[in-house]
């Protein structure tokens, strides 16, 4: 196992309850975790996501940032996720192009999978005004389900995205379809909803998602700053 120098993981002390289990630095804890590599989380609040030390890490003030000793901060759940794998040479396939593949399948993930599911997400969840709701969201659940027809197309019948094996572009697209598991978009593509159960069921997924989960429950609204009546109901929304 190649050495590695201690790691720190930034995520939010708390997030509603919708979104627990789904803040992407459970990415990155995955893949530690499929690893075998040992990290320390930092549970940060807006005012250090906002202060110069961590904009200087992590320009747009999001987490995760991946910060490791004798290397610079490394930012967005892409770019950790296929270094990770690259230097630990895990879910990284060892054929060069088989690995070429894999890099196109995580950048897919994020920019031509999640910006699509987001969209329902962001309607079900964040737009309050119930009109403008029933106005956005057919669109955007029709936008998500082509794409995700796509995706269902490109899959087929294969085990995984890259040479019949778990790599980093499964960890990474099983991610993103998680983000339309509060709403019937798999339905229509059998493949597609068995694909992500298997990717799912991996013990480093789940404990990822526990500690995740584990680390909000402890903490509350109060403790980013907020007004814990904002986020009344936000559980059933």
């Amino acid at each position: 196992m190649p050495e590695h120098g201690r790691i720190t993981l930034t995520a939010l002390k708390w997030v509603p309850p919708f979104a627990a289990g789904q803040v992407r630095d459970h990415r990155v804890r995955w893949m530690l975790n499929e690893i075998g590599w040992d990290y320390e989380v930092e549970l940060i609040d807006p005012a250090t996501q906002a202060s110069g030390a961590y904009l200087a890490e992590q320009p747009f003030g999001q987490v995760p940032v991946l910060r490791e000793t004798g290397r610079p901060a490394l930012f967005e759940t892409g770019a950790i996720v296929l270094d990770l794998a690259e230097r630990s040479g895990r879910l990284w396939p060892a054929d060069r192009d088989a690995r070429a593949l894999v890099r196109s399948w995580v950048i897919a993930a994020l920019n031509s999978v999640e910006p699509w599911l987001s969209a329902v997400a962001e309607v079900d969840f964040f737009t309050r005004d119930e009109t403008l709701r029933d106005l956005r969201r057919p669109g955007a659940v029709a936008a998500a389900r082509a794409r995700l027809g796509k995706l269902s197309a490109a899959l087929g019948d294969r085990p995984c995205l890259v040479a019949d094996e778990f790599t980093a572009a499964d960890l990474m697209m099983a991610s993103v379809l998680r983000v339309a598991g509060h709403a019937d978009l798999l339905g229509a593509h059998p493949n597609l909803s068995a694909y992500r159960e298997r990717c799912l069921a991996r013990p480093a997924f789940r404990k990822a998602v526990a500690d995740q989960c584990r680390d909000i429950a402890a903490h509350g609204p109060e403790d980013m700053g907020w007004d814990p009546a904002i986020f009344a109901g936000t559980a059933t929304r």
